[in-house]
């Protein structure tokens, strides 16, 4: 049986998992981020990993996705804000420690595919997949191949923007698609609420540890019924329906997967984004797309990466 390792490389932790041909992950190992301060240090306790979880195995391929602006043909990670990463050759560092044939990719272009091995049906050859957590990024598959664009940033969802000189974002412009659904922005915006008078349970929460109000508190709350919290849900998939429905019209997707902490609150927000995508014109584009919450959203990762 063929071995694969795949690498899951996020601001916080890594995953590293030994996958077999059936995409399964038979092994894994967690290791932080935060314990390195090169990328030479980390890449070779990646090294180490690899090699101890492969022992015994015959593994040629080894995959990696990172959490930032990557440049996949040269394996060079150009930005990882997380990280605090600039213009780092991954490939390279990585390589001059293992053996083995070597792939570095953007972790949302991994997870995407990932998840159309794994979880489109036989026949569908366009998917697009949003990845919720922290922040929101992106991955597109086109005829079943990984579209990256011109310098391989395709799929920066989060920056599409969505109200026009909007919220501000972290990335230096204002309206963007992350500044109202990812994570982060999503827990600061309600607690700006919550200051300017909110009235919801949430304020408990707030007043008592400001860090425990989070995308999964403001699930509760709704499923609760807490009429804040469900209205902050519905402007969640509002915001969505209207990312997609432009990205629609871009790509005619069959299907869009979401993925990631903020998605697993989907029951909140898929009816109000399907409403908005009804809603659009081009019901040829809109109505025919298949949206789905992703299935083992933090096994994707590590599968995608060893797959690339």
């Amino acid at each position: 049986m063929a071995f694969r390792i795949g690498i899951d490389l996020g601001g916080t932790n890594v995953k590293v998992g030994l996958v077999n041909s059936r995409l399964q992950i038979v092994k894994e190992q967690t290791v932080r981020t935060s314990g390195f301060q090169k990328p030479e240090s980390l890449a070779k306790e990646l090294a180490l990993v690899s090699k101890a979880l492969s022992k015994g195995h015959d593994v040629s391929h080894i995959g990696i996705g990172v959490a930032g602006d990557t440049d996949s043909k040269n394996g060079i990670v150009r930005v990882a804000p997380n990280l605090k990463w600039k213009n780092v050759p991954f490939k390279k560092v990585f390589q001059s420690h293992i053996s083995g044939h070597v792939t570095v990719d953007n972790d949302a272009n991994v997870a995407a595919w990932g998840i159309y091995n794994t979880q489109t049906p036989k026949g569908v050859k366009h998917i697009l997949v949003l990845t919720l957590g922290t922040g929101v990024g992106g991955g597109i598959i086109i005829d079943g191949k990984i579209y990256r664009g011109g310098t391989g940033s395709a799929g920066e969802f989060g920056h599409l923007t969505i109200v026009p000189n909007g919220l501000p974002c972290n990335c230096g412009d204002k309206g963007c698609l992350e500044a109202y659904v990812g994570g982060l922005n999503l827990s600061r915006n309600v607690a700006k609420a919550i200051l300017e008078g909110a009235k919801t349970r949430l304020k408990k929460i707030y007043k008592r540890a400001p860090s425990e109000l989070t995308p999964h508190s403001i699930f509760v709350a709704a499923k609760e019924g807490d009429a804040f919290a469900l209205k902050v849900w519905k402007e969640v998939g509002d915001n969505l329906g209207m990312a997609i429905g432009n990205l629609a019209y871009l790509f005619n997707p069959e299907m869009v997967f979401l993925t990631g902490g903020v998605a697993q609150a989907g029951e909140l927000f898929l009816k109000p984004l399907s409403e908005k995508l009804i809603n659009r014109a081009f019901e040829t584009i809109t109505q025919s797309i298949v949206l789905k919450v992703a299935k083992n959203p933090n096994q994707m990762g590590v599968i995608g990466a060893a797959l690339l």
